[in-house]
């Protein structure tokens, strides 16, 4: 099966491609090689993974961490543009000739943070210049090491190398937000559309804790901000996609006046029942879904700058059809208020101040199911309604002198959730029940992290994390603590936790090309507060009623990397093999027929592997690999850990020239084989491949067309981390119009 596909996705790249690569060869070999490093102009030190763009084509890089940067270019006139965050934009005049230096200097002015309009997708350095994909999820699912988790044809869960859950830490702009579903239905890279994007910041492991302690790793979802260089700017996109009847309509404005700016957004989405492969739709899975976000900038010369942000999402009427209830509603505010102040000269480069409020409304019922022939609760309805609310402050004080650059996070937030449900018998005579799933439980925590980093000399950096955290949790309604004080036979579920962790990486340039990198971590992730104190939590995976346990210790990680890389103009790599041992492991375990309840577990463990390729041809086609295997061992059974993804990969082969972007990509996943049958209900999973073409065309300077063929081949399949083996989207055609005022 899998030979036959991938047999079928070879010819479709050979028949469209053919015509493309025999001038590509020859265009490829009248190229020169232009080499460079991007420096800061006041401390006279490289400016890490700053942006490199060739004005007027489609072609950039993205430094390394040393600043250097590589580009392949045919004889002629060029203009470089020059990016990097806190510093003035530069732009650098560059003829390719026989004549060409053979190594560019590029002088960065810093200024107050400059926010870019462009996409900045990666996972280390890999950059994405324009928004070419549909939705958060799919710019997500281009990362090696990440996978999403599946419930339905909405709000999909990133996991990262097998971690998942409360293991992840998932910010917006560095602000904690919390789910407030108890079965993950909203998982929060909901609310950040694919047009309020402007950086996919995905820190895997536990190496960098400047934003949360999570073992697994942390993704920050960076949103656009007002840009005070763009007096009027307004762009809309309209479009459809077949599988669904999707029709999704999106706009973004930005109005600026010296010093002030605003900055604005709105989407819509309806979609019906969705298509499977071959054609199978699956009834109960549609949505509707509103989103808008309303920035305000000021700014105060290029020292001071102060902004307003106001986040909404709305959905309705969301299908689940392999879970027991569907979303009836869901709604979400996210309110941040942010300074930024830059000073001059001395140890004390800037400090970043905001404070942040949040709430999330989650409702959910069974009333268009058929109830009566439920194998779980029949004959009953249950309404569940969900709501967190978090409040925080988060300060970054950064201190440069040299090559020594420290940064020092104060974190803060009140967590506060509550969730419920009733149970409505439907034979006669019977009384409706009442039970607090979550009973307002209150989550106080505190954390300052300290990152420090060392050029010690132009091929030799020096990284270092530490942080500690503590928190103060309790459940303080009554309901809750009746319903847990008659589990545990005890009154007081009041706790304190304190956790410490720390990594160090050291990273080495071999040489202009190639770069290595060791990378240890030790770190501590605290139980979250459905873990400490839910109560009858019903897991559709493995068919139990799970009950948070609040004596849980934390979970301790100790880690390992090693990194080895390439970045040239022609082909570049990404090869890292990681470690992830894991002790009091949290996970359920039987304590009834029907119930499990959350205990830690001595030992586990992760090894895996990510590999990332790209292959320039030519100026105008490019070619790339991904790859990931995680290998997860539950040494206290002695089975596979559940959930771990198998071996996954995208190839992609791209043609971009004068305004056509062609895009030809291929997902594939082997068998998963190894599954838990002692903690969990597991099944194998058989591989799948599929084939996706992708395209975008500037029609006029102001109109864009973006269109594609997604699972060209139509086949019928479901990933290893789709709940329920939901299976995925069948051949979907989508078509989209976008306006932009003014043109490009």
């Amino acid at each position: 099966m899998i030979r036959r596909q991938v047999r079928w996705i070879v010819i479709t790249w050979v028949i469209l491609w053919s015509g493309f690569l025999a001038p590509a060869v020859a265009q490829a070999a009248a190229t020169i090689r232009v080499a460079g490093q991007v420096l800061d102009r006041d401390s006279k030190t490289p400016v890490p993974f700053a942006n490199v763009r060739v004005v007027g084509t489609v072609q950039g890089t993205g430094c390394d961490s040393t600043g250097h940067f590589w580009l392949k270019l045919a004889p002629g006139k060029y203009q470089l543009e020059i990016s990097a965050l806190g510093y003035q934009t530069a732009f650098v005049t560059l003829r390719v000739g026989s004549d060409t230096p053979a190594y560019v200097q590029v002088w960065l002015t810093p200024q107050a943070i400059h926010y870019s309009e462009e996409v900045v997708v990666f996972g280390e350095m890999e950059r994405q210049p324009e928004p070419r994909l549909n939705s958060t999820e799919a710019v997500m699912e281009q990362v090696e090491g990440v996978t999403l988790i599946k419930r339905a044809n909405f709000a999909w869960e990133p996991s990262l190398r097998g971690m998942q859950a409360a293991q992840v830490g998932i910010v917006i702009d560095g602000m904690k937000i919390f789910s407030a579903c108890v079965d993950r239905m909203d998982p929060v890279t909901a609310y950040v559309e694919v047009e309020n994007l402007q950086q996919l910041d995905i820190r895997k492991g536990g190496f960098d804790l400047t934003l949360s302690p999570a073992i697994g790793g942390t993704i920050n979802l960076i949103t656009n901000k007002p840009d005070f260089e763009k007096p009027f700017s307004f762009r809309t996109e309209t479009g459809l996609e077949t599988a669904a009847r999707l029709r999704v309509l999106r706009s973004e404005i930005n109005f600026a006046r010296r010093s002030f700016a605003v900055r604005g957004t709105f989407s819509i989405k309806h979609a019906g029942d969705f298509l499977a492969g071959e054609g199978r739709r699956i009834a109960g899975s549609g949505y509707r879904k509103y989103n808008f976000d309303i920035s305000l900038a000021r700014r105060w010369g290029s020292r001071h700058r102060l902004e307003f942000s106001l986040i909404g999402d709305e959905a309705r009427d969301i299908g689940y059809p392999v879970l027991l209830m569907d979303a009836r509603k869901t709604s979400s505010r996210i309110v941040r208020l942010e300074h930024f102040w830059r000073f001059n000269g001395g140890w004390l480069s800037s400090i970043r101040a905001k404070v942040y409020a949040n709430r999330i409304n989650h409702w959910m019922d069974d009333y268009e199911r058929d109830v009566t022939r439920r194998r779980v609760m029949p004959n009953m309805y249950m309404p569940m309604f969900g709501q967190t609310r978090t409040m925080g402050w988060l300060e970054e004080i950064r201190f440069q002198k040299g090559r020594h650059v420290l940064n020092v996070i104060l974190d803060a937030y009140r967590l506060w959730a509550f969730a419920d449900m009733q149970m409505i018998g439907l034979e006669p005579g019977s009384s409706p029940a009442y039970l607090v799933n979550l009973g307002d439980v209150v989550d106080q925590q505190m954390a300052v992290a300290l990152d420090y980093s060392w050029m010690i000399h132009s091929r030799l950096w020096w990284r270092t994390n530490f942080r500690v955290d503590v928190s103060r949790r309790d459940v303080t309604s009554p309901y809750g603590r009746q319903a847990l004080t008659g589990f545990w036979n005890r009154e007081n579920f009041r706790r304190h936790y304190a956790t410490l962790g720390i990594s160090t990486s050291l990273e080495y340039q071999l040489d202009r090309y190639r770069s290595i990198r060791l990378s240890l971590a030790s770190g501590q992730r605290m139980p979250s507060h459905m873990e400490n104190y839910g109560f009858f939590l019903y897991n559709i995976v493995d068919g139990y009623f799970y009950t948070g346990n609040p004596d849980l210790k934390p979970e301790w990680s100790r880690q390992l990397e090693v990194m080895l890389a390439q970045t040239a103009s022609r082909f570049s790599y990404r090869l890292v093999g990681f470690v992830n041992d894991i002790r009091n492991y949290i996970s359920g375990t039987i304590q009834s027929p029907e119930f499990k309840v959350y205990t830690n577990l001595s030992a586990v463990y992760l090894v895996g592997g990510e590999f990332r390729g790209e292959f320039t041809l030519s100026p105008s086609i490019a070619a790339s690999w991904r790859l990931a295997y995680v290998y997860g061992q539950n040494r206290t059974f002695e089975e596979p850990l559940p959930f771990i993804p198998p071996l996954e990969g995208l190839f992609t082969i791209s043609y971009d020239h004068n305004g056509l972007w062609l895009a030809v990509e291929s997902r594939f996943a082997a068998p998963q084989r190894r599954i838990a049958y002692r903690t969990t209900l597991e099944d194998e999973t058989p591989g799948f491949a599929i084939v996706n073409v992708r395209g975008q065309y500037a029609i006029h300077p102001r109109v864009t067309l973006r269109f594609g063929v997604e699972n060209v081949l139509d086949r019928y399949y479901h990933e290893h981390l789709s709940v329920n083996n939901f299976p995925a989207v069948g051949r979907n055609v989508y078509l989209l119009v976008g306006i932009r005022i003014p043109g490009k």
